[in-house]
């Protein structure tokens, strides 16, 4: 069973949105590599980088995209659909553990990629011990 990590409390919420769209909460997946930083990997299809938007605001992470419908080519007349656009949202509180000022994001083939780094007073360090 995997361990719990209490670095990061995940809260979804309902993101903005107009009346005729569907607000989607990505999956989401949060692992921590060697260094201890915390990566976010969140599934946004369709999703283009000028329309992602992520902020930190008051310890809270936000995550919102628009998810615009396919487009058609006008040579075809379209039969049957189930896709339909609207806005991802997804937000999650940070510890005070993560350095706010280092995070990083990338996205890449529909997948968004958010480093978390570790603030350097929260990382593990040695104390020595002085004697007399």
């Amino acid at each position: 069973m995997a361990e719990k990590k209490e670095k990061m409390n995940v809260t979804v919420g309902k993101g903005p949105k107009a009346a005729d769209e569907h607000a989607f909460s990505p999956l989401v997946d949060i692992y921590e590599d060697a260094e201890g930083t915390t990566v976010l990997a969140a599934e946004l299809p369709g999703a283009k980088a000028e329309g992602v938007d992520i902020r930190v605001d008051k310890g809270v992470l936000t995550i919102t995209a628009d998810a615009p419908l396919p487009e058609v080519d006008p040579k075809y007349s379209q039969i049957y659909t189930s896709f339909v656009g609207g806005q991802y949202f997804r937000a999650f509180a940070l510890s005070d553990e993560i350095d706010r000022d280092k995070i990083e994001a990338g996205l890449d083939n529909g997948v968004l990629t958010i480093r978390l780094p570790r603030a350097k007073t929260a990382q593990t360090r040695k104390i020595q011990i002085k004697t007399g």
